[in-house]
């Protein structure tokens, strides 16, 4: 018998031929990945402030304390729920990020962080939600919040500075100060679209962000 209840649907299944119990790890990133996409629905529709462990334990199908057993605190879950939406963001931009160059790296993070605005997940509306909470100064990431902006301009400098060492990007790009504009370009495109979704075409300002991206790191 499972001490947090992890999965209700196993037990006697197993005895009537089904595969193989999960390892112990399995069943844990199970009940995590679990656990943060329930938080995601709950946050994307109502904000985190009434969301609890116990609710989100609800959410997903599990006992009340399992959140709390695994995640120790709502600020933990919340950080998780950050670095999964960040994760799914990258995944959406993968296919241009396979070493075709700076300026291609960037255009397709980009496209990834702006296509899930047009066709958004529950994980990608939390994130949105999470961080609109943060700048007014009434979330408990405002810290991970600017941890996770301080991350992603480091990497977007790196992609720059390696795009001037292999020649591509021009000599006269700042790294550093390329990366909270390109950065503050598309927080700003993701919470106008999250607030308003009809206020703009999407699909056309992605393809204005790839075109101020590409002359911004070539044009001379």
């Amino acid at each position: 018998m499972s001490t947090h209840d992890e999965d209700r649907t196993g037990g006697a299944g197993a005895l009537r031929g089904a595969p193989a119990r999960r390892t112990q790890a399995e069943r844990r990133a199970r009940a995590e990945s679990a656990l943060i996409a329930a938080a995601a629905r709950l946050i994307a529709e109502h904000g985190s402030t009434g969301v609890t462990l116990a609710r989100v334990g609800e959410e997903a199908g599990f006992s009340r304390g399992l959140a709390t057993h695994y995640f120790g605190s709502k600020a933990a879950l919340l950080a998780r729920l950050q670095e999964a939406a960040l994760a799914e963001a990258m995944a959406s931009a993968a296919p241009a990020r396979s070493g075709a160059g700076a300026a291609e790296e960037l255009c397709g993070f980009a496209r990834g962080c702006l296509e899930g605005v047009r066709n958004p997940t529950d994980l990608g509306r939390a994130f949105v939600v999470l961080g609109a909470e943060a700048l007014a100064g009434a979330s408990e990431l405002t810290g991970a919040v600017a941890e996770l902006d301080a991350r992603t301009r480091a990497w977007t400098a790196e992609v720059v500075g390696q795009g001037q060492r292999d020649g591509e990007v021009r000599p006269g790009v700042d790294p550093v100060a390329f990366a909270p504009a390109f950065v503050g370009l598309l927080k700003g495109l993701v919470v106008q679209a999250a607030a308003a979704p009809e206020a703009f075409d999407v699909g056309a300002a992605v393809a204005e962000s790839e075109r101020w991206i590409r002359l911004a790191l070539t044009a001379g």
